[in-house]
């Protein structure tokens, strides 16, 4: 029996093709169908048809594309093309890939068995010939190891077309056709200035990659390397990569001083979705080297984070709230991080540790201001793997976040002990959320930390080193400016946001402090300061 593979995306075609082939009156057996060329290359490459039946006209890989890409992979199979269109192009091109047969509709079972059995008596002619027609295959093998990354790297971040794609593979010696695809980073860091860690790592990742025909492993940079799996079998295909990224992380770290973090993407069904898997491996890794736990997180992982703003409490930045706090609000600060951070063991570790990250870099900028030097303040906290202790748990996260907190308040306290420092905090948290009324002044914030305005102008100068208005200015020109780069406002309407009445006084002033004009600002110009 002849195995026969139907690739027609009209139904009622379809069908009437599956009757003649299963009617009996032949040596064929249907051995699988599809709507799209894709898919029909993926179940093809599993059964191995002896013929192919194929529309022109399809869905995201079209016939023509199809019998392009098959005769570079399984060139013994015989290709008939079935067309609605008698125009000699198609014929042509047909010919030109080396097309057997070419039919136009309407087709009648008697033609196509006809046709079919033409095809057996080619198939029993060449048997002696499949050696050199699979030498043929193997030619299209490119032989530069360099150019293929290039390239695999540039079809996982989709800048490759799903049709060059299959094309391409093919004629590099590469097996693109699954059922799924999956791609995972991996980020080597090492302390070592010699890079020979690197090279030792590498050969570690290659020696559990090898004779793995479901993994594709390829160097992104000297740091960084790309996985592509793909899923050959019905088991779970993100399963498997976090098996093997557990295998890479344990080889490597064993064998070398290097650190493994790895970022894990979603499964996608289509080469053309393979940029989607990509992006959130290289979020989910990025998140990983940004915490310091170099651990292996799936994008799945961060799902637990996508509703929470670290940098704010109660609506407040944190690093604003650091500045006035008293220890009578410390366990307020630790009860609405608790809130943040899952019952999940490891949700509550890297939430808790990414919020301890974040806490510390508001604390040292704070410190570095009032001329102090956080690892003296804080020295404990010298060193990440601290952090991760403390993040370990809830237990270990509150006492550690309120002796943190208390160390940190003693500190600030010794270093703005003078009577007017809660006065200008209170002033510029007054500022901070409220710039943008155009009626704010000295008078209206004198009277909320309750001095006379003249006195407040002279303390707030003595205190800060600008006065009111050159503070409340280049608040209001500072937001301006992330609106102008975040948002399509205009920047009319972005005067109006930040405080300025009129249009043109905001243009005038943003050109006095910056140099360039807000338009030449949005459109990239550089800034005097």
């Amino acid at each position: 029996m002849y195995k026969v593979f139907i690739a027609e995306d009209e139904i009622v075609v379809r069908e009437g093709l599956r009757n003649s082939i299963q009617s009996g009156t032949g040596p064929f057996v249907l051995v699988g169908e599809a709507s799209d060329g894709e898919m029909a290359l993926s179940i093809m490459k599993d059964v191995k048809p002896d013929i192919l039946i194929t529309d022109i006209r399809m869905p995201f890989v079209d016939g023509l594309s199809l019998s392009r890409i098959i005769k570079k992979i399984l060139p013994w199979i015989k290709i008939i093309i079935i067309s609605g269109h008698d125009e000699f192009q198609y014929a042509q091109e047909a010919i030109s890939i080396g097309v057997d047969e070419y039919i136009l509709k309407p087709i009648s079972a008697s033609d196509m068995l006809s046709t079919l059995n033409k095809l057996v008596d080619r198939i029993e002619q060449e048997k002696r010939h499949l050696s050199s027609i699979e030498n043929l295959k193997l030619q299209a093998q490119s032989n530069s190891d360099l150019i293929k990354e290039r390239w695999l790297c540039d079809l996982v971040t989709g800048i490759v077309k799903t049709e060059d794609a299959l094309e391409k593979a093919g004629d590099m010696g590469i097996d693109l056709i699954a059922h799924g695809y999956l791609v995972a980073i991996i980020k080597l860091s090492t302390s070592s200035e010699n890079y020979s860690e690197l090279i030792t790592a590498k050969i570690h990742i290659n020696s559990l990659i090898d004779n793995q025909e479901e993994v594709l492993c390829f160097s992104q940079s000297r740091d960084s390397f790309i996985l592509l799996l793909k899923q050959l079998v019905s088991e779970s295909l993100e399963e498997t990569a976090y098996t093997l990224g557990q295998a890479i992380k344990y080889e490597v770290e064993r064998n070398t001083d290097c650190m493994v973090a790895i970022g894990i993407g979603s499964l996608v069904e289509r080469i053309g979705c393979l940029s989607q898997s990509f992006a959130e491996a290289e979020q989910a890794v990025n998140f990983s080297v940004k915490t310091g736990q170099k651990l292996i997180i799936g994008t799945h992982d961060l799902n637990a984070f996508s509703e929470i703003d670290f940098l704010k409490l109660d609506g407040s930045p944190i690093s604003e709230r650091l500045k006035y706090v008293k220890k009578s609000g410390v366990d307020e600060i630790i009860a609405q991080y608790i809130t943040m951070i899952g019952d999940h063991p490891f949700e509550t570790t890297l939430i808790g540790y990414y919020l301890l990250y974040d806490l510390m870099v508001a604390i040292s900028k704070i410190i570095d201001e009032l001329g102090g030097a956080s690892q003296d303040v804080i020295p404990w906290l010298s060193q990440k793997t601290q952090l991760s202790e403390i993040a370990s748990s809830k237990e270990t996260f509150c006492e550690g976040v309120k002796l943190i907190l208390d160390t940190f308040i003693d500190f600030r306290e010794s270093k703005s002990a003078g009577k007017y420092y809660e006065m200008i905090q209170k002033a510029k948290q007054h500022i901070t959320l409220h710039f943008a009324d155009q009626d704010i002044s000295l008078h209206s914030v004198a009277s909320i930390v309750n001095v006379s305005p003249n006195h407040f102008s002279t303390i707030f100068s003595q205190e800060t080193g600008e006065t009111f208005i050159e503070y409340l200015t280049r608040v209001r020109i500072n937001k301006s400016k992330d609106l102008l780069l975040t948002t399509a406002l205009r920047s009319a309407d972005i005067a109006y946001e930040v405080g300025f009445g009129d249009p043109h006084y905001f243009s005038f002033i943003f050109k006095k402090h910056t140099g360039i004009s807000p338009r030449e600002f949005r459109s990239g110009g550089k800034c005097q300061n």
